[in-house]
């Protein structure tokens, strides 16, 4: 009974001691959090050269100017785009765990970028228009809160999309031209991952191969890919646009992309379309040239084929280059001959050999193997 009695008495006593721990050691994990906070941004304010162009001279960060935070001194926000700032970045500033905003944009920053692998609550990352010289592998590690990323304009070592954005499932903006991104387009862009993915701007790389099947029936409205410098740059067909019926914008310029023009039938929100400096064969369509919503279309420099095509007069219209119509008058048939030869081209897919021998609109005109 005795034993019984002590153990009673003793137990509520024991249960506060463990509760008086606990309490101290949160008040301490909040305090240490608000302390790194605290350094991280000291440590960021002493990097940058021009920082006197902001009021950051209070010894406490959430008192700067551009600086946001929790009622509880964590930093949520850091907006000093357009600032004239100079100077690298600290490498902990993944210390910031609440930082939901950072935006350092049109400023002359350098050196390598730190790893912002942890910063589950980022949604808006704006560095784009600096002078960053590198981007680690682990840079989008765990970043599940990602919106908005622009990185445009950085002239990062030669890197690829790695693998851990895959987490940025709720991904609306991804915008990185002129960043030296070699490799694939990922297909996870166009994945059920990335459904709300609305705006995808990788144009002025490296980029090769061509676009990932993945994308069709993604919700994309804009879509940058022109401009690839490496040695096959993007090619093969663009048949996969039919089925994005979403898009706004299409610039796929400058690249390698071959073969016939997809239906646009179901793409009646399409605006803007550029396809000048590729090897695209076959009669453009009529799907095309019957968009409604259609404002801007280049075609310049291709080996279409058929009639010349025949725009509304409200659409503005690029064709400089395109000597492989049939005539150059737009909207006029072909003879008659020449649509027979067109449907054996199209059986085999418009090879471009056809698209380039087979000018004019009289076949026994020296047509590459045709004899009258």
């Amino acid at each position: 009974m005795k034993k019984s009695h002590m153990g009673f008495k003793t137990q509520p006593q024991f249960l506060l001691l463990i509760l008086n721990i606990f309490t101290v050691s949160v008040v301490n994990v909040h305090s240490q959090s608000i302390s790194d906070d605290s350094d991280v941004m000291h440590a960021l304010k002493k990097n940058l050269e021009s920082s006197s162009s902001l009021n950051w001279s209070d010894p406490n960060p959430c008192n700067w100017d551009r600086v946001t935070c929790t009622k509880d001194n964590r930093i949520t926000g850091i907006q000093a785009g357009n600032q004239n700032l100079k100077g690298p970045l600290p490498q902990n500033l993944n210390n910031l765990t609440n930082l939901q905003v950072l935006e350092l944009q049109n400023n002359q920053l350098t050196g390598p970028l730190p790893s912002l692998s942890g910063l589950t609550q980022l949604q808006h990352l704006l560095i784009n228009n600096n002078n960053f010289t590198s981007i680690p592998t682990d840079f989008f590690n765990g970043m599940s809160s990602l919106l908005k990323v622009y990185l445009d304009y950085n002239a990062f070592d030669s890197w690829s999309i790695p693998d851990g954005l895959q987490i940025a499932s709720k991904l609306q903006i991804f915008s990185a031209t002129s960043t030296n991104l070699t490799g694939k387009i990922p297909h996870f862009f166009g994945s059920d991952t990335f459904s709300g993915l609305i705006t995808l701007r990788l144009a002025s790389n490296s980029l090769e191969g061509g676009l990932p099947d993945s994308f069709s029936g993604s919700m994309m409205q804009n879509l940058w890919l022109n401009g690839q410098q490496s040695s096959s740059r993007l090619n093969g067909s663009i048949r996969v646009l039919e089925n994005m019926t979403h898009l706004i914008e299409v610039w796929l310029h400058g690249n390698s992309f071959s073969g016939p023009l997809p239906d646009f039938s179901g793409l009646n929100r399409l605006q803007s379309l550029s396809l000048r400096d590729n090897s695209f064969t076959g009669p453009v369509p009529l799907s095309l040239t019957g968009l409604k919503s259609l404002k801007v279309v280049n075609l310049t420099k291709n080996v279409f084929q058929g009639p010349m095509p025949k725009f509304d007069d409200s659409v503005a219209v690029d064709m400089i280059g395109v000597d492989t119509f049939c005539l150059q008058d737009p909207g006029v048939e072909c003879d008659s001959r020449v649509n027979v030869l067109l449907e054996v081209a199209e059986s085999v897919g418009y090879p471009q050999v056809f698209a380039e021998k087979w000018h004019g609109n009289d076949p026994c005109e020296l047509w590459l193997a045709v004899t009258c």
